[in-house]
C-alpha cells in the first residue's frame, strides 16, 4: 500500500498541538523527531550516551514532524487543509516553518522509518521502556516495559509521558486501584500495574489507542490487571481509584474538573499533565474551585505535571 508523507517543520512548543492536528485530519501515523530529545539524554547524569558540542550544535531547534495519508488523497487538497490548520494553530503557538514537503512511500519504508528512532530509554528513575526490537540488559532496579506504539501512536518519549510516569511511580502504592484516563499506547496503565497496582481501569475516545492498550498489556503480561474500553472517565462505573491520572490536554483536563472527585476514594491522589506553562495557574485554579488541593507541580521543558487531592480526603 502507497502512504503519502507530509514532512512538517516546526517548534517544539507547538509540535504536540500540530500532531494532534494531523491526525484529526486522517493521518494514520505521525513520527516526531525533537532534537531536544538528545540533547536532554545526553546531559543527564546518568547517561552513558556521549556527543561533541558540534554535533549537538548541528541538531539545530527546529522539530521536524512525518505524518502518512492515505496513498489515494488528493495532494494539493490535503497541503491547503494543512496550511489552513497551521494558520489556525499559528494564532496561538509559534509554529515555525510549517509545511516543508511531500512525497510517496510504501508500507514497509513507513514502519522502518520510525523504528530507528525508537531505542529503549528511562522514563523515571525505575522504569524504563524498550521495543520488542530492541536488546535491554535491566539494572538491579529497573522495570522494564516492551511496547510497540504501532504507526498511529507516538513512542512515549515525551516530556509530559515521562512526568507522569516518575509521579506514578512516587504515589502509587501497592493494591492501589487505579484510572488512566487519555491512555494511548497504555504506558502509565502498564507503568502502574508493573508498581503493584492491583486494577487499572483505562480509557480513551479512540478505539485505535484502546486496542493498542490491550495488545500491549498483553505482551507485558499486565492484561489480567488492565480493563481498557473506549469511552470518557464519565463512562467509567461502579469504581473508585485510589489514583487517577490524565496525560491529554488542558481543555479536557479542565472540562474534568468537575467529574474527579466521584471517582477518587478518600485521600486519592489526582496527576494530571498535557499542561503547557501557560495553562498551569488556569489548571490549579479551576480544580482548586471543585475542592482539591495542590501537592506539587514538576516542570519539564516547556511543559508541567501537576499532583491534586480533594480537600475532604486530606
Amino acid at each position: 500500500m502507497k502512504w503519502i508523507e507530509v514532512r512538517i517543520t516546526t517548534t517544539a512548543e507547538a509540535s504536540d498541538a500540530v500532531s494532534e492536528m494531523l491526525t484529526q485530519i486522517g493521518a494514520g501515523g505521525v513520527v516526531i523527531q525533537d532534537p531536544n530529545d538528545i540533547r536532554r539524554e545526553v546531559s543527564r547524569s546518568d547517561s552513558l550516551d556521549y556527543a561533541d558540542e558540534n554535533f549537538l550544535d548541528s541538531l539545530g531547534t527546529d522539530v521536524n514532524i512525518m505524518a502518512y495519508f492515505d496513498g489515494e488523497t488528493n495532494k494539493e487538497n490535503l497541503k491547503k487543509l494543512i496550511n489552513e490548520k497551521l494558520s489556525f494553530i499559528s494564532e496561538f503557538l509559534d509554529v515555525g516553518k510549517g509545511f516543508s514537503g511531500m512525497c510517496e512511500v510504501n508500507d514497509e519504508d513507513w514502519a522502518n522509518a520510525w523504528r530507528k528512532y525508537y531505542k529503549p530509554f528511562r522514563i523515571s528513575e525505575r522504569i524504563v521502556v524498550k521495543p520488542s526490537w530492541e536488546d535491554y540488559e535491566a539494572g538491579g532496579r529497573d522495570i522494564v516495559i516492551e511496547l510497540d506504539p504501532g504507526m498511529a501512536f507516538g513512542t512515549g518519549t515525551h516530556e509530559t509521558t515521562k512526568m507522569c510516569a516518575a509521579l506514578v511511580d512516587k504515589y502509587v502504592k501497592k493494591d492501589d486501584v487505579v484510572m488512566d484516563i487519555g491512555c494511548g499506547t497504555g504506558i502509565l496503565s502498564i507503568v502502574a500495574a508493573k508498581l503493584g497496582a492491583s486494577e487499572v481501569v483505562a480509557v480513551d475516545v479512540d478505539e485505535v489507542a484502546v486496542k493498542v492498550t490491550k495488545e500491549n498489556c498483553r505482551v507485558n503480561g499486565t492484561d489480567g490487571v488492565v480493563n481498557a474500553f473506549k469511552g470518557t472517565i464519565r463512562d467509567i462505573k461502579g469504581v473508585k481509584a485510589d489514583l487517577i491520572v490524565a496525560n491529554i490536554i488542558a481543555d479536557v483536563i479542565i472540562d474534568m474538573a468537575k467529574d474527579v472527585s466521584g471517582y477518587l476514594k478518600s485521600e486519592g491522589t489526582f496527576i494530571t499533565s498535557g499542561i503547557i506553562k501557560e495553562r498551569k495557574q488556569q489548571v490549579i485554579e479551576e480544580y482548586q474551585k471543585n475542592g482539591f488541593y495542590l501537592v506539587e507541580s514538576i516542570e519539564t521543558g516547556e511543559w508541567v505535571a501537576i499532583v491534586f487531592k480533594c480537600r475532604d480526603s486530606l
